[in-house]
């Protein structure tokens, strides 16, 4: 509000004005002012005082912001703390949950959530251990080590903890419970030092040092005084035990002497006394007698002395030494081993120097020990190392005090040598690195020999080229490769033209010198981006990429079959061999490296039935016979399982009397929706898929039990002869397979006839000499079946365990139309003779047949024309009329249809 103008006005304009008036105007304006003179003092002291509340205040606040920043500074600060230790740091709230944890536990151990229980953090084990500890409690238990340590105040122990990567790892654990400045609990501190390391080499230190261990036991020490006067002694409990005293023993200088051992006794107690009478002082070892007990040393001191108010006095211990004089003489037997190791053993000081080594180690670098003492092992480095395998060493060594591996050194002639090297870091008592320990042994020949077991997994041993293993590893980075970058590929599978004559007529020498030279040859003309291998036997695959188009696949392959119109030159031969190829493609054929063989074989199986010395490319039409094959064997398997097949009987008769002498079992399969499977179609299909094996197990425990049935009904069965595959003997367990079904069905071993494929036995006779012995002396009859479709070398014939030579139907078919036929049995008759063996001539039809081979001396007749196979109930009833003395009735007439 605006004050009044103090200037009068003009004259005239103001009325006169009275006395008392005036002097009114004058008092209330004098009043005025002293009312505002009030109200300023009044506003002034107020300013003064929001100044003082407003500067209190910022002081309040400035402090508060102090205290905050020093909380801040001192939590970060804490944090820092905790992430510099190297150990694992974990606080718990005032229940036990997880309250924080420093980097090294996020870093190390299994992630935990804020609030969750320590305890998932130990092995299950030692959960279940600290929780017995605990006894029951009125409150919930959130984590039992938390409890454990709530109820001890401090806790430490060994616990395996739970790992961010997975397994768990051993900690020192040491837990201690937080207080407020009240004293009220808030929580605890967990630390946990990784010992793992300490634990592995604890270990491995107590497995290599085992013969140690007595040396580390603390020594017993007794202390004794003697009164020379009367001989009186006091002995202190330790003495006592220690000389096998009992506690009713008077303690006297002759019941020490009665202790020693009778053979050590007198020198000892010579010994003593003098030192005694001489007033000096004398150490003695001696045996303690123990008697039942084991052989105990002690070491005696003892000395004279003046003791105050009492005169002389002796006093002395006894301490057990047995376990130092074990120790002494385990470190003599350690130095004899020592030095006597077939490892080498070099002992270096804490700054490198070698001061000691073994006479292995001289053997191994060919330094002799002055020519290395005080040197540094890196004398020997082979520069073959670069310099971060040598820090990288060294930096395991000194952080766990361990480090193995292998290392190539240099020999004191200059060769290298490659070694298997284990050092161990040796520390003092206050941690310090005092010794380093190199044991280690020459690995070359086993690097050798790894170099050659690597050759024969990779490489056939007779070329030289890639087998199997190595083409299939190739193919799959081919096909990756041609994945990538959209190319073509191309499998070609290929055998030799006429190999087996090559190889039965000149020798086995021969034919693996060829397959060199196939190799060499087919190496010179692929190029070096195309992989030849070899599969085994004349089979040899190539294996081409970055094919353009079908049209550089046929340039290859007839590049392939020029190179095989040439001869090889094999010392004194000079053979002309030629090949068939089956060619597969990737992406058009198959796009996986099964598929890709299996397309090729099947293109080279029919290359090889039309016409050989070509090449076929894989038609889809192959596929399709491949799965019928397929679907054959699926079945093969199914029939086994549900018992689908049977067995018929083939009679076996003599070609004098027609008696019959026994019967050939013949497998026979009756599909459930195919009906009757011819044995030509089935039998391949299984001998291929190595179903020959349970098959032929079957046949074999089948005929065992029919035969003993028939036995037990009291029928002349005579000989039933089974077929054995050639998978069978491969086996080479197959004489301990028959010895089980006779002993399983009781069938004499007499009655067992095994009948093995002349094929078989040319190619495999040598290898399976052995086993077709043992099946000899269990008393089987080994009979060679289908002779002569074979080249059966005489030196077999005679060599292996053989009884009866089955002449194949392929020459009795046309036995009368034939001079040369007639002339081939004639022979293989007379030679089956001339071996001891029985000849028996299988397809026999007519009566003309019949007739030839009984004027040539032939046995035994199997065929159409005397019995065709039959089920087991036929065969019995057929047994049965013989044993009943009716042999007309069993053979039939030749040239009739038969029976069954």
């Amino acid at each position: 509000m605006s004050q009044p103008s103090s200037r009068p006005l003009p004259a005239g304009l103001l009325p006169p004005a009275p006395a008392d008036e005036l002097a009114s105007l004058r008092l209330e304006l004098q009043a005025l002012r002293l009312a505002n003179g009030a109200l300023e003092f009044e506003l002034m002291a107020g300013a003064e005082q929001a100044d003082a509340m407003l500067a209190r205040l910022e002081q309040q606040r400035a402090a508060l912001q102090s205290a905050r920043d020093r909380e801040q500074s001192l939590a970060a600060f804490s944090e820092r703390v905790m992430d510099t230790v190297g150990s694992v740091v974990i606080v718990l709230d005032a229940h036990g949950r997880l309250r924080r944890s420093n980097s090294r536990a996020r870093e190390v151990l299994r992630p935990l959530a804020e609030g969750d229980s320590v305890d998932l953090l130990l092995y299950p084990e030692d959960q279940m251990r600290l929780a017995g500890e605990l006894p029951p409690l009125p409150w919930p238990v959130h984590s039992v080590l938390f409890e454990l340590v709530r109820r001890r105040g401090h806790y430490r122990a060994e616990h395996r903890l739970a790992l961010r990567g997975g397994g768990y790892r051993h900690h020192l654990i040491e837990a201690v419970l937080l207080h407020s400045a009240q004293g009220k609990e808030e929580g605890a501190v967990i630390t946990g030092a990784d010992i793992g390391p300490l634990k592995q080499q604890e270990a491995e230190l107590l497995a290599s040092d085992a013969r140690f261990r007595d040396a580390e036991s603390v020594a017993h020490l007794g202390s004794w005084e003697l009164d020379p006067v009367d001989e009186r002694m006091k002995w202190s409990a330790e003495t006592r035990r220690l000389l096998g005293a009992s506690t009713d023993t008077e303690p006297t200088l002759a019941a020490l002497f009665s202790a020693i051992h009778p053979e050590d006794r007198l020198s000892s107690a010579r010994t003593f006394m003098e030192a005694l009478a001489e007033r000096r002082s004398c150490d003695l070892e001696f045996r303690i007698d123990t008697r039942d007990g084991p052989l105990r040393w002690v070491h005696l001191r003892a000395s004279l002395q003046a003791l105050p108010g009492q005169g002389l006095r002796g006093v002395g211990t006894v301490q057990d030494i047995t376990e130092r004089r074990q120790v002494e003489d385990a470190l003599r037997l350690a130095a004899t081993v020592f030095d006597a190791s077939l490892n080498a053993v070099l002992i270096a000081d804490g700054e490198g120097r070698i001061r000691k080594i073994n006479r292995a180690f001289t053997a191994i670098l060919g330094y002799e020990e002055a020519e290395v003492l005080g040197r540094n092992p890196s004398m020997m480095q082979s520069g073959q190392h670069a310099l971060s395998f040598y820090q990288d060493l060294w930096g395991q060594l000194l952080e766990s005090g361990h480090w193995e591996g292998e290392v190539l050194n240099r020999h004191r002639d200059g060769r290298i040598v490659p070694i298997w090297e284990s050092i161990t870091a040796v520390r003092d008592e206050q941690g310090a690195v005092s010794h380093f320990i190199g044991i280690f042994s020459d690995i070359s020949e086993q690097k050798a020999q790894a170099r050659r077991i690597h050759q024969l997994a990779y490489y056939d041993a007779l070329t030289g080229l890639p087998n199997r293993t190595l083409l299939m590893d190739r193919c799959r980075q081919a096909l990756s490769r041609a994945k990538r970058g959209h190319s073509q590929l191309a499998m070609l599978f290929m055998d030799l033209d006429r190999f087996k004559h090559i190889n039965d007529s000149l020798g086995h020498p021969v034919g693996d010198a060829l397959l060199q030279a196939v190799a060499q040859r087919l190496e010179q003309v692929v190029r070096d981006t195309d992989t030849v291998a070899r599969l085994g036997g004349d089979e040899f695959v190539v294996l081409l990429e970055n094919v353009a188009s079908p049209q550089d696949v046929d340039v290859s392959v007839q590049r392939i079959l020029q190179a095989f119109r040439e001869p090889f030159a094999l010392e004194e031969h000079s053979l002309s061999v030629g090949t068939t190829v089956g060619v597969s493609l990737y992406p058009e054929h198959g796009s996986d490296v099964t598929s890709l063989f299996k397309f090729a074989d099947l293109a080279l199986y029919q290359a090889k039935e039309s016409s050989r010395g070509g090449y076929r490319l894989f038609e889809p039409r192959l596929n399709e016979l491949a799965l019928d094959r397929m679907r054959l064997e699926s079945d093969l398997r199914r029939a086994l399982e549900r018992q689908e097949f049977q067995l018929h009987y083939q009679p076996v008769f003599t070609l004098g009397d027609g008696q019959l002498v026994g019967a050939e079992a013949l497998l026979r399969w009756t599909h459930p929706e195919r009906g009757p499977v011819s044995p030509a179609e089935f039998i391949p299909v299984a001998e291929d898929s190595g179903l020959i094996i349970p098959i032929g197990a079957w046949v074999l425990e089948e005929a065992c039990r029919q035969a003993r049935a028939w036995l037990d009904q009291g029928l002349a069965i005579g000989v039933i002869a089974v077929n054995v595959a050639g998978l069978q003997i491969q086996r080479g367990d197959l004489a301990e397979t028959v010895a089980a079904v006779l002993a399983r069905t009781g069938l004499p071993a007499e009655r067992l006839e095994l009948e093995i494929s002349e094929s078989y036995i040319v190619r495999h006779a040598e290898r399976d000499l052995r086993q077709l012995a043992r099946l000899r002396e269990l008393g089987v009859a080994l009979a060679i079946d289908d002779f002569g479709t074979g080249q059966t070398s005489l030196s077999h014939l005679w060599r292996l365990p053989l009884s009866k030579l089955k002449v194949d139907r392929a020459f009795i078919k046309d036995l009368e139309r034939d001079a040369a036929g007639a002339t081939v049995t004639r022979a293989v008759i007379g030679l089956g003779h001339g071996l001891g063996f029985v000849v028996q001539a299988e397809g026999v039809e007519t009566e003309g047949q019949a007739a030839f081979l009984k004027a040539h001396g032939c046995d035994l007749v199997q065929g159409f024309g005397f019995a065709r196979p039959m089920p087991a109930a036929d065969f019995a009833r057929r047994c049965a009329e013989a044993t009943r003395g009716n042999p007309g009735c069993i053979a039939e007439k030749p040239g009739s249809p038969g029976s069954g």
